[in-house]
């Protein structure tokens, strides 16, 4: 119950910039559900689930709810959406950029303080390049799905290797995690 307090009390004790931040986190993840829904898929409960998720991304950024919203979103649009392809997906894949990136920023600054505006600089330009990346990806996927016929023409192979991806990156994550709180790390 002690966690619990300390969040909400560096909720409101976090400086008008931190809270920015954090509610970019929180309006990315309305635009996500948005994207579920302008795509036909889930339901209010999905919708709802993904906002609240959003929210509590927002009281804990430095915490396990980032990477929990994020593989909620992902699976979530890989089971609700019908098809391999949407365009909703590009707008989809840029809230959920937002929402870890925030996260991220929201977590690396403490709670009273200013955000430093080389951080928003510096964390700006790496989340420019990604949406960049993303862009290019989502075309190459565009027309992927229309060289096949329709977009049932290029079947589940795009969703198995995005999970394989996202696998491998948590799988990577947790080694390297493991790697540098070992106690004899330094």
């Amino acid at each position: 119950m002690g966690e619990l307090r300390e969040h909400w009390v560096n909720l409101r004790t976090a400086s008008p910039s931190h809270l920015r931040v954090r509610l970019v986190a929180l309006a990315a993840s309305v635009v996500f559900a948005l994207c579920l829904v302008a795509a036909g898929g889930g339901g209010p409960t999905v919708w709802i689930g993904t906002v609240v998720l959003g929210a509590l991304v927002v009281a804990q950024p430095a915490g396990v709810m980032p990477a929990f919203f994020l593989v909620w979103a992902i699976a979530a649009w890989w089971a609700a959406v019908p098809g391999p392809w949407h365009w909703a997906l590009l707008p989809a894949a840029w809230s959920l950029l937002l929402v870890h990136a925030s996260a991220a920023l929201a977590a690396s600054v403490p709670p009273q303080a200013t955000v430093p505006r080389s951080v928003l600089t510096r964390y700006a330009a790496r989340v420019g390049v990604v949406a960049a990346a993303v862009t290019l990806v989502w075309g190459l996927a565009a027309l992927a799905a229309a060289g096949g016929s329709g977009s049932a023409g290029v079947g589940p192979v795009p969703s198995i290797i995005g999970l394989a991806v996202l696998a491998a990156a948590l799988l990577g994550y947790v080694r390297l995690r493991r790697r540098h709180t070992a106690p004899d790390a330094r």
